[in-house]
């Protein structure tokens, strides 16, 4: 009877801890009312005891990890992205307690493995100890621990996937290490092999939510620019329609109307006359109005204010080609490179010398290939093979995502290819686009 009642105990303060260190991670309150929130607590306590008294291992802190997501989710009003998150941090962070008191019972108290792992390990004194320590490391970790959870990761199923896939693995190192230890002292190496989980897991989160905000980025541009489009075609057709107002006039005073009538008509036009300045942009007539027009347009009209020289050559066999007819999804991912691109190229431009920049595009002989050619000037010593590599970029720390995002995004589509070359101090982006023979 005593050791239900012990155990029982022992799944109240475990219980507890993660409550605790849940409500100071994610920074609020419970939001439940006190009744349901016993009601719940009283069930997972339950659960937990079974847990707690049937299976041992792995598996046994899957499922009470299960039962904690499920928990954290109801009582804190989260998402079950975010309540998986917060529970792979937790066991996580439990850890360090664990191993904590595991050395100061062993190596300061001097007291055997055996008496830790066999006794002491399962009373209702360690785990209040290991409760108590996750608290205070949570609290002094709490910043950190809230950006991470922060995140917005709920949609990416990526980051979640490989997070539970990651602290199985953590899982598994950990009650090796344990075992070992037991038996042993050789557990550096299960350490080392946490560690580079955990490492990569962040690595990979940084990287995906680095990908995800240049990617918003772009969408948002190609949104805008493809209204701006429309905007522009509305102004082509006023345009017109003016034209046609003036010829109306003409009309009426060769039948010399009443000066009257004629005034009548002239005010009646005046608040819709409208005059765009579109000189620039007309270069770009022959690209397609799906974004990819303006986005250009846009991004030369950046680079003139900013006082580089430009060259606009597009040719006008572009126009009605096969990249009219691009599907949705390539329209998007080829205003993302070409976005990562003139961003670049305006950003090195800038700071050359030169300030050289330019735009092409050339239809192939037998129009089934399209080429973008980006050009800048530039003053940086350029590694080319290691562009687009991890963290590496000509523009300092903590640069080249963009580049990284261009290299996944012509991965995925086998309708580009790219070609990066350096040719008497001008930095060339050439990027194919095939026609597909399944769109």
């Amino acid at each position: 009877m005593w050791q239900i009642i012990s155990a029982y105990i022992e799944v109240l303060i475990t219980i507890i801890g993660v409550i605790i260190f849940a409500r100071i991670v994610l920074d609020k309150k419970i939001e439940k009312s006190q009744a349901k929130f016993i009601i719940s607590f009283v069930l997972v306590s339950i659960i937990y005891l079974i847990l707690y008294l049937n299976i041992t291992g792995v598996i046994k802190s899957l499922l009470m990890c299960l039962a904690n997501v499920i928990f954290c989710k109801y009582t804190f009003n989260i998402k079950y992205g975010k309540a998986i998150f917060l529970i792979i941090i937790d066991m996580i962070v439990l850890i360090i307690p664990d191993l904590l008191e595991l050395v100061f019972v062993t190596k300061i108290l001097g007291l055997s493995k055996e008496f830790c792992y066999e006794t002491f390990a399962s009373s209702i004194i360690s785990n209040l100890v290991v409760c108590i320590l996750l608290i205070i490391i949570t609290y002094l970790l709490r910043k950190i621990l809230r950006k991470i959870i922060n995140i917005e990761i709920e949609n990416n199923i990526k980051i979640i996937i490989f997070s539970i896939l990651t602290f199985i693995s953590t899982l598994m190192f950990f009650y090796t290490m344990i075992k070992e230890y037991k038996f042993g002292e050789n557990i550096l190496l299960y350490l080392v092999a946490i560690a580079v989980l955990l490492i990569v897991l962040s690595s990979l989160i940084r990287q995906t939510l680095e990908n995800k905000k240049l990617t918003d980025k772009y969408d948002k541009l190609l949104e805008f620019m493809t209204g701006f489009e429309k905007e522009i075609e509305k102004n082509r057709v006023l345009r017109h329609e003016t034209k046609n107002n003036y010829i109306t006039i003409k009309a009426k005073i060769i039948d010399k109307e009443k000066n009257k009538k004629i005034l009548a008509y002239i005010d009646s036009l005046i608040n819709e006359k409208s005059d765009i300045k579109n000189e620039l942009y007309a270069k770009f007539g022959y690209l397609p109005a799906n974004g990819i027009k303006g986005l250009c347009y846009f991004k030369t009209k950046e680079a003139e204010d900013k006082g580089l020289n430009i060259n606009i050559n597009i040719s006008k066999r572009i126009e009605k080609s096969f990249i009219y007819n691009l599907n949705n999804n390539q329209i998007k991912d080829l205003g993302k490179i070409l976005g990562v691109f003139l961003d670049n190229a305006i950003e090195a431009s800038v700071n050359s010398q030169d300030k050289n920049f330019s735009i092409e595009a050339y239809l192939s002989l037998d129009n089934k290939k399209c080429e973008f050619i980006i050009c800048n000037s530039y003053d940086n010593i350029i590694n080319i093979e290691k562009m687009g590599k991890e963290r590496f970029s000509t523009k300092g720390k903590n640069r080249g995502h963009g580049l990284m995002l261009v290299n996944h995004l012509i991965k995925k589509n086998k309708i580009f290819t790219l070609k990066t070359e350096l040719i008497n101090g001008l930095y060339i982006q050439n990027l194919t686009i095939k026609e597909s023979i399944n769109d």
